[in-house]
C-alpha cells in the first residue's frame, strides 16, 4: 500500500516534471507504506517540496530539481550564470540543509527532548535533493564533493528505491528508508515529533484545546480591528496588551482570507505569540479553518526572515557572519537580487505586524515594504521604555521614519491590563528613585485592588563566593515552589555568567530548566541562539533568562539576580566592576514589568536578591517582612 498523500498543488506554481514523477512513486511504491507525504507544505515562509514523515523511522525532506547540468550555466562547485553574465552561488544542498535547520529550531517543541538526549540530534531529519534530468556523475561534479549529510538522488536511485525487494542502505539511501527502527526513538521521542510535526503541516492547532481566546477590553479592542490600506505606529506601558493587539489582527486578518507576517526582534519572543495566535483563533465557528495558522501566519524573528527569504530564493550568505554590519548586507543581496528577479509568492503579505517595535531600525521597515501588498496594514506597537538596544526612538524620530508612510502623531496605549496595582505603584516610586523617565503607567478601574497574595521583595545580600549566592536564591526558590509549579516561576539576571551558574546548580539537584546562556562561558552567540530556540512555555520548567531575552513574556513569579554585568567567578570567588547604571535600571524595570497575575487566585510575586551596594536603598520601597 502507498503512503498516504497530503497534496499542496498550486495552478499558479504548477508542478515540474522531477516532482511529478516522485508523487507517483509515492502513491504506487510499497515502499513508502506507513509514510505520511506533504507536498510543498507551508511552514513560515518555507514551501519545502516534499516532507516525508514515519513516526518510527524519520523524517525526510526532499528538494527537487530539474535542472539540466549540460547546460552551460551550471558550473561545477554549485554555481549557475545569470542573465548578468555573474556565476551565482546556488547549491541546493544548503538551501535543503536550512529548511531543516529552520523547522528543529523554530517549529518542533519537541526537538528540545531529543536535543537533551542525543548529541548529534539534528539527525532525525535527513535532507534530499533529488536531480531529475542529470546522472550521478554530473551532479555530484556540480554539487561538491565535501557533503556530509545531504543526499544526492538521481532517477536511477528513485528507480532503485520504489522496487520494495531492493535492499536499501544508510549512508546511500537515508537512514529513515533503510532502517526498521531509528534510534531517536528512544522513550517514543521520535514518535512525539513526528506527530507534532504533523499537526503542524496539517493544521497548526497548537495546543489550542488548553485555553479559550482572551477578551480585548477598551482601546485593546478597537486597535485589533482591521484597518486595511493603513501604515501605522502604536505605543503602549507594559501589560497594555500590545502582543494580544497583534495576535487579535492576525487572526481577523486570516479570518478574512489574508496573509499575515508577525515579526519580532526577539529570538524567545515567538514562541509566546505563536500560542497567543492559536488562542485567539479559536476552536467553534472555524474549526475547520485552524489551517490558515500554518497555510497564511508566519511568525519569525526579523533575521530568519531574512535567513527564510535567502534560503527560497537560493541567495547564497554566509549565515554564521555574526560581523556588525551583517544585517545589512544580508537585506543588500536580497535587494540585489529582486532588483532582477521577481520574488516568490509566499512573500507577498497583505499583513505586516511588529512586536517590539522599538528594537527594529527605519531602513528595517522600509526594507520590509516591498512584501507588503497594501491591500492590508503594515502596524507596529512599541515601547519606548524599554530600547534596550539603543536604537533610540527611531519610531518618533522625522527623519528616520522618512518614506514609510506613517501619518500624523502616533497612537498610545496608556493603561495597563496585566500589571497588577502594586506592581504598578512601586515601579513609579523605583522610577521616581533612579530617575528614569518615563510615560505613567495607568491602571483601570477594574484593577486597583491590591491582595495579601500579591507580594514584592527587595533582599540586599553580599556574596564573596559563588556557593553563597546560589544557596541564597535557592531559599527563596523552594519558598516559592511551596505554591507554584515550575512552569510559573522565572530568574532573571544581569549577567551571563550568573545565569549558567543558576542553570548548572538546579540542573545538577534534579531540576529542569529552560535559559539562554552559553554554558560554556564563551559568550558564544551560536550557543546562545541554541539555547533561545528552546527557551518557550509550556515545558513545566524552570525559566532562568537574562531580562533581555525575557521581554514580552510574562510569569506569576519573577526573581531577580540583580548583580554587575561584569560579574565573573574564578574558582567559585566572585569578582566584578562597577556596573553601567542604565543597565541596572533596565534590568529593574524590565523584571517588574513581567509580572502577571495568577488567572485563579491574583497571585503574584517578585522578588530583587541586590548584591549592589549603591541599590541598598530601593529596599524601601518594597513590601516588609517584618
Amino acid at each position: 500500500m502507498p503512503g498516504e498523500i497530503f497534496e499542496g498543488f498550486n495552478p499558479n506554481d504548477p508542478r515540474t516534471d522531477g516532482e511529478t514523477y516522485l508523487l507517483n512513486v509515492f502513491r504506487s511504491s510499497p515502499r513508502f507504506h506507513g509514510w505520511g507525504i506533504f507536498e510543498q507544505p507551508h511552514i513560515n515562509s518555507m514551501k519545502p517540496d516534499f516532507i516525508l514523515l514515519h513516526p518510527e523511522r524519520g523524517i525526510i525532506i526532499i528538494e527537487v530539481k530539474d535542472w539540466n547540468l549540460n547546460l552551460d550555466v551550471y558550473e561545477n562547485g554549485g554555481y549557475i550564470r545569470g542573465t548578468d553574465g555573474q556565476a551565482h552561488k546556488k547549491n541546493p544542498i544548503n538551501q535543503v540543509e536550512n529548511y531543516k535547520k529552520s523547522i528543529l529550531k523554530a517549529e518542533l517543541n519537541n526537538s528540545v527532548y531529543l536535543a537533551e538526549n542525543f548529541e548529534n540530534y539534528y539527525g532525525c531529519i535527513e535532507t534530499v535533493v533529488y536531480f531529475h534530468r542529470a546522472s550521478k556523475a554530473q551532479v555530484l561534479a556540480f554539487c561538491g564533493y565535501g557533503n556530509k549529510y545531504t543526499k544526492i538522488w538521481t532517477m536511477e536511485d528513485i528507480e532503485y528505491i520504489k522496487n520494495a525487494q531492493n535492499k536499501l542502505t544508510a549512508i546511500k539511501h537515508t537512514y529513515a528508508l533503510a532502517m526498521e527502527h531509528s534510534k531517536y526513538n528512544n522513550n517514543g521521542l521520535l514518535q512525539h515529533l513526528v506527530e507534532e510535526l504533523a499537526k503542524h503541516l496539517q493544521y497548526s492547532d497548537y495546543n489550542h484545546e488548553r485555553k479559550q481566546p482572551y477578551i480585548l477590553k477598551g482601546a485593546q479592542k478597537d486597535l485589533a480591528d482591521l484597518n486595511p490600506g493603513t501604515i501605522r505606529r502604536w505605543s503602549g506601558v507594559a501589560g497594555s496588551g500590545k502582543s494580544l493587539i497583534l495576535a487579535e489582527k492576525g487572526v481577523k486578518a486570516l479570518k478574512e482570507n489574508n496573509r499575515v507576517l508577525i515579526l519580532t526582534f526577539n529570538i524567545t519572543l515567538r514562541h509566546y505569540l505563536r500560542d497567543l495566535c492559536s488562542q485567539q483563533f479559536g476552536t467553534e465557528k472555524y474549526d475547520g479553518e485552524r489551517k490558515k495558522l500554518r497555510r497564511d501566519l508566519t511568525i519569525i524573528h526579523f533575521h530568519e526572515l531574512l535567513k527564510v527569504i535567502m534560503t527560497e530564493h537560493e541567495i547564497e550568505v554566509d549565515f554564521d557572519d555574526n560581523r556588525k554590519e551583517f544585517t545589512e548586507r544580508w537585506m543588500g543581496a536580497i535587494n540585489e537580487y529582486l532588483a532582477k528577479n521577481p520574488k516568490k509568492d509566499q512573500f507577498n503579505y497583505d499583513y505586516i505586524l511588529i512586536d517590539e517595535g522599538q528594537d527594529f531600525k527605519g531602513e528595517w521597515i522600509r526594507f520590509l515594504k516591498q512584501f507588503f501588498t497594501g491591500k492590508g496594514e503594515l502596524f507596529i506597537v512599541y515601547d519606548k521604555a524599554q530600547d534596550l538596544f539603543e536604537h533610540g526612538v527611531w519610531i518618533e524620530d522625522s527623519e528616520q521614519i522618512k518614506n514609510i508612510g506613517f501619518k500624523g502623531r502616533p497612537g498610545n496605549l496608556k493603561y495597563t491590563y496585566r500589571l497588577p496595582q502594586g506592581i504598578v505603584q512601586k515601579i513609579h516610586v523605583v522610577r521616581q528613585q533612579l530617575h528614569i523617565d518615563g510615560e505613567d503607567i495607568l491602571v483601570p478601574r477594574d484593577k486597583q485592588q491590591i491582595s495579601l497574595l500579591q507580594t514584592a521583595f527587595w533582599f540586599n545580600y553580599r556574596a564573596n563566593y559563588n556557593v553563597e549566592k546560589l544557596y541564597q536564591l535557592e531559599h527563596h526558590i523552594k519558598a516559592l515552589c511551596q505554591s507554584n509549579d515550575w512552569e510559573d516561576i522565572t530568574i532573571l539576571t544581569t549577567n551571563e555568567n550568573t545565569g549558567a551558574e543558576i542553570v548548572e546548580y538546579f540542573e545538577n539537584k534534579g531540576i529542569r530548566t529552560s535559559h539562554v546562556y552559553d554554558l560554556q562561558r564563551h559568550r558564544d552567540i551560536e550557543r546562545r541562539r541554541s539555547e533561545k530556540w528552546r527557551f518557550r512555555g509550556g515545558t513545566g520548567r524552570l525559566k532562568v533568562s537574562s531580562y533581555h531575552s525575557y521581554k514580552g513574556w510574562q510569569t506569576p513569579n519573577v526573581v531577580l539576580v540583580l548583580d554587575s554585568p561584569s560579574t565573573r567567578y574564578v574558582n567559585g570567588e566572585i569578582y566584578c566592576d562597577v556596573p553601567n547604571s542604565q543597565s541596572i535600571k533596565d534590568a529593574v524595570f524590565i523584571s517588574m514589568s513581567r509580572v502577571k497575575e495568577k488567572a485563579t487566585t491574583g497571585e503574584y510575586s517578585f522578588i530583587c536578591l541586590n548584591y549592589l551596594p549603591e541599590y541598598d536603598h530601593l529596599m524601601s520601597s518594597f513590601d516588609n517582612l517584618f
